[in-house]
């Protein structure tokens, strides 16, 4: 390829709304191009990294037996809906209507497509196990995109199903799945390390995600610092103590005036008591509108995703004034229903909502909001004071113990480039997708899935091989081997040098972009450091004579002379010693 022909330019900067280093290179670099927010077109250079990375994932997936199909990015509502997912997808779907008026929804996922092939497909237990997997457009109407492609409104994602007859087949094809991901990562150049995650929107209870670890990532991942607990926050637990019997020596609770003091940092301060010793009430609703309120110390923070769950909904959200007034709560004063106070008529009821009480309340006092303004209540006990569900909703933060062990956990930030789930007959029963089994009976297939974001995982490698100058690419992925830079003089012999030798090197097989643009050596060192394909061969009038070439890694500072006769054999060998 002709650098000159190159469609796709690079840049001396990068446009100041690219927030991350990798965002940066891959719009410098001409890897991608953004054509409105979220959404990207891929460049020539880009493009042949994609395809790099979908044959990786392809072959790894042909390694466990997985068969390749091709499902429709247009999917009809019906399916959806026999889940019930076209109703909880739809803040972050796309959806149109066909000229009669019939409902289809952009490919968010594809479970229930395969789901909907498999009953019709698979009807005995001779057929089973299988395992498709596809490459397919999939939308989601992100709110915020953000970092280029690690956040999109649509991309290519290989998602990969496996259909079996009992648990124990599922096990065996969910870690299948998860060492062909972890063999698929390795090949890219991304260190990537399985981690417990929620399972979301897709349904089911056991999922992980393959986490890459980097400063730019949005996901944050608790690590044990003494055993191998690893799990997203959205999933991650700590180790919490039995409930010690409650204290007998208590007093009442008692009303306290805290006028015109509504924020925790207010109350403290004024109280000369520490964040963990006040409960906060939280009101959220779900995706219906029904309004809860959780309880939990003034020191720990809500994890919406443990609540969605909790609350089996796709969506939570945090009341608003309407809300309160509803059930009888006082914004800046609220407070679990305080029953022994109430019924003594100095503070009215109270709450008219189911109550939550999150597992990090101890059974010790605390001070309260009163829900009456400008009031507070001093040593609430719970358990006497107030009763609720106990349920786990709150961060882990750094120094928790962990649940597995009870040693420390640390909490890093990474980019998630793919994840497993084990769904069971989740979808299969709500499809009424069944088999014949051996004993003649009618029993649901059981499921799972399994998804890698194309450009998300291109992304995630330039965010991870960079260096001042520009992007590393490992081998096994970069749009090019070999990057033949002629630095031209007015003697023709380096031109008829370098063309030479890009005709015996593309003859043996190799990739070769040749920069044969009437460009001052600076500028063709500096595009070459940028777009970073692995080898830099440079032919020059003092290589030329001295009957050799300029060999130099992308990854290593400094070049060497190999003997022109001995570079096609050298650059072979070292293409195929970095492949392996």
């Amino acid at each position: 390829m002709k650098q000159s022909n190159l469609f796709g330019r690079t840049l001396r900067e990068a446009p100041s709304d690219a927030t991350t280093p990798g965002t940066q290179l891959m719009l410098r670099a001409a890897i991608a191009r953004p054509l409105a927010a979220g959404l990207y077109t891929w460049l020539p250079l880009g493009f042949r990294v994609a395809r790099k990375v979908e044959q990786i994932i392809r072959e790894e997936q042909d390694r466990i037996g997985a068969q390749e199909l091709r499902i429709p990015v247009i999917t009809p509502a019906e399916y959806w809906k026999e889940t019930g997912r076209w109703d909880t997808l739809e803040p972050v779907s796309f959806r149109t209507k066909d000229h009669n008026g019939r409902d289809y929804m952009i490919g968010y996922t594809h479970e229930e497509l395969v789901m909907h092939h498999a009953r019709n497909e698979i009807l005995s237990y001779r057929q089973l196990p299988a395992m498709v997997y596809h490459f397919q457009e999939k939308g989601r109407d992100e709110e915020r995109p953000r970092a280029g492609l690690l956040r999109v409104r649509e991309f290519v994602m290989k998602d990969a199903y496996s259909i079996d007859r009992d648990w124990e087949g599922l096990n065996e094809q969910y870690w299948a799945q998860h060492g062909a991901y972890a063999k698929t990562f390795a090949r890219m150049g991304l260190d990537a390390i399985s981690v417990e995650s929620d399972t979301g929107n897709m349904g089911g209870d056991v999922a992980h995600e393959f986490q890459v670890l980097t400063d730019v990532g949005e996901d944050r991942l608790v690590f044990c610092t003494n055993c191998d607990y690893k799990a997203n926050m959205e999933k991650a637990t700590r180790k919490i103590e039995s409930a010690a019997a409650a204290p007998s020596n208590v007093p009442a609770a008692t009303p306290i005036a805290t006028p015109g003091i509504t924020s925790i940092d207010a109350l403290t301060s004024s109280l000369k008591i520490a964040p963990k010793d006040l409960l906060k009430t939280l009101l959220m609703k779900d995706l219906t509108g029904n309004v809860v309120a959780i309880v939990m110390p003034g020191d720990r923070e809500l994890n919406e995703p443990k609540l969605r769950k909790v609350l089996k909904t796709s969506d939570v959200k945090f009341a608003n004034d309407t809300d309160f007034a509803a059930v009888g709560a006082v914004p800046g004063y609220i407070g679990p229903t305080l029953a022994t106070l109430a019924e003594q008529g100095p503070l009215p009821l109270g709450l008219n909502a189911r109550l939550l009480v999150d597992a990090s309340v101890e059974t010790r006092p605390y001070v309260a909001g009163a829900n009456k303004k400008d009031t507070h209540v001093r040593d609430v006990l719970p358990g006497r004071d107030f009763k609720g569900e106990t349920v786990d909703v709150h961060d882990v933060r750094e120094g928790d113990p962990c649940p597995k062990c009870g040693g420390r956990v640390t909490i890093k930030r990474g980019v998630e480039v793919g994840n497993i789930f084990k769904f069971g007959p989740y979808y299969a029963e709500k499809m009424k997708a069944t088999y014949l089994a051996e004993d003649g009976t009618h029993k649901p297939l059981m499921f799972g899935s399994y998804g890698i974001g194309i450009g998300r995982a291109v992304q995630t490698i330039i965010e991870t091989h960079h260096d001042a100058r520009g992007i590393i690419w490992p081998l096994a992925v970069a749009p090019f081997q070999i990057h033949l830079l002629p630095l031209f003089s007015k003697d023709e012999s380096v031109r008829e040098s370098a063309e030479v030798l890009l005709k015996e090197l593309e003859f043996m097989g190799l990739e070769v972009l040749y920069d044969d643009r009437d460009d001052s050596p600076g500028v063709k060192f500096a595009d070459a450091d940028l777009i970073g394909i692995p080898f830099r061969l440079t032919v020059s009038a003092r290589t030329v004579k001295e009957n050799a070439v300029e060999l130099k890694r992308r990854d290593e500072e400094k070049a060497t002379l190999v003997p022109r006769g001995e570079i096609v054999s050298k650059m072979r060998s070292l293409v195929g010693e970095r492949r392996r």
